[in-house]
C-alpha cells in the first residue's frame, strides 16, 4: 500500500502542467501563426478587389468603344464641327462644362448623333469624366427611334481619365487630332485624305487601381497608372459625300430633304450628306425652286427671295 501511494505521489508530482516560459512562448508561436495567416487573407481580399475593379474597367471601356465604333460604322456621314451639332426640338447643343467630340449622321440627312466628355454629377458615376451621348434612343426592337422629339442626353461610360499623358497624345502623320486640345482622354485622329475614317483613343482610369500601384488588362499604359486605353479604328459605311448649303436673301421656314429622307429645317452653313447626283428638294412648293449649275461642284436653289446654294 505504501508503494502505491509513493507511485501516486511521484506521478503527480510530473503532472502539473506548463511553466509559464512554454506558454510564454506558445503565445508568441500562436500570434505570429495567425498574423501570418489574416496577411494573407487581406492580400488576397486586395487582389480579389483589384481584379475586380481591373475587370470592370476593361469591360466598360471596352464596351463604350465598341459601341461608338458601331454607330460610326452605320452612320453615311461623321462631322467634327460643332456647327453641325443638332439644336431643333432636343438641344444637343454644348453647355458649361462639356466638350463636343464628334457627331454622326445614322439614317439621316443631318447630324443627329452627339458624342462628347463632361464630368459626371457623382454617385453612382465616377470620375474624373464620362463620355457622353446625345441622340435617338434605341427602341424595344433595338432599332434607332430617329423622332427629333425623342432624343436623349446620357451617359455611355464614366471613369475617363483628365491625365495630361492621355490627352496630349499625338496622332499619326496625315491625321487630324480632334478636339485639338481634349479635356478627357477621348479623341480622334481624322484621316486627312478620307475623313470618314477615324482612329478612336479612349483611356479610362481607375482611382483604386492607381493606389493600389497596379494596372488595368493588357493597356500601353503604366503598369502602376491604373490607366486603361483602347484605340480602334472606324470608317463610315458609305463614303457618301457632303453638301454645305449657304443662303443668300430671305429663306425663313424653308426645309431641305435629300434623297427621300426626312426633311429638316434649313439653315445657312448646313451641311448635309449628298452628291451632285442627289436630288435634294426644298420646301415650300418643292416645283416651284429653280435648280441651276454654275459650276461642276455647285447648284443653286433659288425660290422667291430665297437662294441656296449647294457646294459639294
Amino acid at each position: 500500500m505504501k508503494i502505491q501511494l509513493y507511485l501516486l505521489a511521484k506521478i503527480a508530482g510530473k503532472s502539473k502542467g506548463f511553466t509559464l516560459l512554454e506558454l510564454l512562448m506558445a503565445s508568441v508561436l500562436t500570434f505570429l501563426v495567425v498574423s501570418g495567416i489574416g496577411y494573407a487573407v487581406v492580400l488576397m481580399t486586395k487582389d480579389n478587389i483589384s481584379s475586380q475593379v481591373s475587370g470592370d474597367l476593361v469591360f466598360n471601356t471596352t464596351r463604350a468603344a465598341d459601341f461608338i465604333t458601331d454607330e460610326i460604322r452605320q452612320a453615311t456621314f461623321l462631322s467634327t464641327s460643332s456647327a453641325d451639332i443638332p439644336t431643333s426640338t432636343v438641344s444637343c447643343a454644348m453647355g458649361s462644362g462639356e466638350q463636343f467630340v464628334i457627331g454622326l449622321a445614322i439614317n439621316s440627312s443631318l447630324v443627329n448623333v452627339v458624342y462628347y466628355t463632361k464630368t459626371p454629377p457623382g454617385n453612382p458615376w465616377l470620375g474624373p469624366s464620362s463620355i457622353y451621348r446625345c441622340g435617338p434612343p434605341l427602341n424595344a426592337s433595338g432599332q434607332l427611334d430617329l423622332t427629333p422629339a425623342n432624343r436623349t442626353k446620357s451617359i455611355l461610360v464614366d471613369s475617363i481619365t483628365t491625365n495630361a499623358n492621355a490627352r496630349n497624345e499625338t496622332c499619326a502623320s496625315g491625321t487630324t487630332k480632334f478636339p485639338a486640345s481634349p479635356s478627357a482622354g477621348f479623341f480622334l485622329c481624322v484621316n486627312n485624305s478620307n475623313p470618314n475614317l477615324v482612329e478612336l483613343r479612349l483611356t479610362s482610369r481607375s482611382d483604386k487601381l492607381a493606389s493600389d500601384g497596379v494596372g488595368a488588362g493588357r493597356s500601353a499604359e503604366s503598369s502602376a497608372s491604373g490607366n486603361f486605353r483602347v484605340v480602334t479604328t472606324a470608317f463610315t459605311r458609305a463614303a457618301s459625300g457632303v453638301a454645305t448649303l449657304n443662303s443668300s436673301g430671305t429663306c425663313s421656314g424653308v426645309t431641305v430633304a435629300v434623297d427621300g429622307r426626312p426633311a429638316v429645317s434649313f439653315t445657312s452653313g448646313m451641311t448635309v450628306v449628298a452628291t451632285k447626283t442627289s436630288t435634294i428638294t426644298f420646301s415650300p412648293n418643292p416645283s416651284l425652286w429653280l435648280k441651276t449649275s454654275p459650276s461642276t461642284n455647285q447648284d443653286r436653289y433659288t425660290y422667291l427671295l430665297c437662294t441656296i446654294n449647294a457646294n459639294f
